[in-house]
């Protein structure tokens, strides 16, 4: 695991770290990184164990407006692709992930725009 250390003793994770353990992970530290560093997000995909909401959320072309994307590739990963490198989700479920997500993204949206951020 990479020696960075960032608030509340979250590891600030590398492609690398993401590869060397596989399946490690869980949910607060991967949310935490993708967040606030600088991941493939097809690393992140073929290498660990990740919920439908951090898929959809995240993941599923690199997130709201490709904010998560870290490379051209990271903004062209499909439900379908996910389906495929996480065979414990359903597509019932990232369905019901992507409504969730969705209706956050349109709040934060319509945040961002009343507060002059857009």
């Amino acid at each position: 695991m990479s020696e960075t250390k960032e608030t509340n003793d979250i590891p600030k994770l590398t492609d690398k770290d993401i590869r060397n353990h596989p399946y490690m992970y869980d949910t607060k530290i991967i949310e935490w990184n993708i967040k606030h560093s600088c991941l493939s997000l097809r690393t992140l995909v073929r290498y660990q164990k990740l919920t439908p909401y951090i898929c959809a959320k995240y993941v599923v072309f690199g997130g709201r407006n490709e904010m998560y994307a870290d490379c051209r590739e990271d903004a062209w990963i499909s439900t379908s692709e996910i389906i495929g490198y996480q065979p414990h989700i359903t597509m019932e479920e990232m369905y019901e992930a992507h409504r969730i997500a969705d209706e956050e993204d349109r709040l934060e949206d319509e945040m961002d725009e009343s507060s002059g951020r857009k």
